[in-house]
């Protein structure tokens, strides 16, 4: 049985939530009385909940306690996606090495998830199952240092995603289709050239970017 979540949790969970999605927008000031008077609890558990997201990277605390949501700018997200897309590729050789037939039908799942979300234009969602899709393969490497390197991108890459794809893929569906040439290599269990697809995946929203700013 899964261990119910605390109250401090659940108001992290629902302000990185609402961070991701955009409804609290970057550069926004978070006043701890404020919250808690909304969220119908003590200022001590918004102050830990707001902890927990600086952690996350998702908010930062300066001068006389003020916290505020984090601005990540173009540059660094780009590094965010280059230092992720090393990190895959590292992870998915390893991966094709041993992932199994069953294996291989959860990722296909999820790809047919994927372009479900997309045609119904549910953002959100179609992120949760592209980031279980690669979540997955690095867990699959067995490689418990290489995930908690990984796990730390996870939310401000979400966050880009879910605030920006909408914007350079259309249809949303599309998305689904930039995984088949990753699920081409891994079922011929062929890891160089897994390597290679996944790293050209994970970039590609980088020349999106570029073709959109040209036009």
């Amino acid at each position: 049985m899964a261990k119910p979540r605390s109250l401090v949790e659940q108001i992290h969970e629902q302000l990185r939530a609402d961070i991701i999605s955009g409804r609290i927008p970057a550069s926004e000031k978070l006043v701890e009385l404020e919250l808690a008077e909304r969220m119908g609890t003590s200022q001590g558990t918004i102050r830990e909940a707001l902890q927990r997201l600086e952690w996350d990277g998702l908010v930062e605390r300066q001068a006389r306690r003020a916290t505020y949501v984090t601005r990540v700018a173009i540059d660094e997200m780009y590094e965010y996606f280059a230092v992720r897309s090393l990190i895959e590729s590292f992870t998915i050789r390893r991966t094709v090495q041993t992932i199994t037939d069953a294996q291989c039908q959860q990722l296909e799942a999820l790809i047919d998830k994927i372009a479900e979300a997309g045609q119904q234009g549910d953002i959100e969602a179609l992120v949760q199952h592209d980031m279980r899709f690669h979540q997955l393969i690095c867990e699959w490497a067995n490689s418990p240092v290489l995930l908690r390197v990984w796990v730390p991108l996870f939310l401000q890459v979400q966050r880009f995603i879910i605030q920006t794809y909408p914007k350079l893929f259309s249809p949303l569906s599309e998305m689904a289709e930039t995984h088949r040439p990753v699920m081409r290599a891994i079922h011929a269990r062929d890891a160089e050239a897994a390597a290679a697809a996944i790293q050209e995946h994970v970039m590609l929203v980088w020349q999106q970017i570029d073709h959109h700013q040209t036009r």
